[in-house]
């Protein structure tokens, strides 16, 4: 599957976090207004338009992995590409710290912030550092945001920041995070690779009971509010539930 996705452009959508996506999703899928569930799944051609497996909630329709694999190696194969073998794709970047710590948590993966107070220095760290995010022991297993908001950092160092790139391991719900690798912006370029590798070999992924998880984060007060308020019917049906549970116990 890895290897087949190379031939592709892959794209990890909002959802409920962009209301432009949102409306899009609702269209490709061609549910009704306002019952867009929260994963939807479909294969275009480089137009963006033309659609060359049928949307669906999920690739299931593939069957296995490996009959995926296959399908899409053929898929591909009709297009030739339009970009030297050289380009390198820029880091993929969650708009917001906030949304990215709590993907990362979603995930069970690090997170990996660039902040810097000028735009430009930033712009120069993403681009000077994109080869990072694609290197064969990196490649998938970050979460990235970057920022020049210094008060984006809070959750993560406190009140204080200074520019970087940070390596954090988000608590279990992605309300906070712990700094594990940290290196300044003057020397991003030559050890972000070594803090990277390191931030990755000491990272602990949280074991995670679906249940227990959803009850606790009652329990806690913790709830995310989505910018399209979440319309999945069986997940909005299977929070009431919880819910309900949660607040009937004694």
């Amino acid at each position: 599957m890895v290897t087949a996705s190379r031939a592709w452009v892959c794209i990890r959508l909002l959802t409920y976090e962009n209301e432009a996506e949102y409306k899009y999703m609702e269209k490709l899928l061609g549910v009704r207004q306002g019952t867009l569930p929260n994963t939807v799944f479909c294969m275009l051609s480089p137009d963006g338009k033309t659609q060359l497996t049928r949307p669906a909630r999920t690739p299931a329709f593939f069957r296995t992995p490996q009959n995926m694999a296959v399908q899409m190696q053929r898929l591909a194969a009709r297009y030739q590409p339009a970009v030297q073998p050289s380009f390198v794709a820029p880091i993929p970047v969650v708009d917001r710290v906030d949304l990215a710590m709590n993907v990362a948590a979603s995930d069970n993966r690090p997170l990996v912030v660039l902040y810097h107070p000028e735009a430009s220095e930033l712009v120069k760290m993403l681009e000077m550092n994109k080869k990072l995010a694609w290197q064969p022991a990196i490649v998938g297993q970050f979460i990235y945001a970057a920022t020049t908001g210094q008060e984006e950092l809070k959750p993560i160092v406190g009140q204080k920041g200074q520019a970087g790139l940070y390596v954090v391991e988000p608590d279990e719900y992605g309300v906070s995070g712990k700094v594990t690798q940290f290196v300044k912006a003057e020397r991003v370029y030559e050890t972000a690779l070594t803090a990277l590798r390191q931030g990755l070999a000491e990272f602990q992924p949280f074991q995670k009971n679906h249940q227990q998880h959803i009850q606790n984060g009652y329990v806690f007060g913790i709830e995310w509010e989505t910018v399209v308020p979440e319309s999945d019917p069986m997940s909005v049906q299977a929070k009431q539930r919880y819910k309900a549970r949660f607040e009937s116990r004694p």
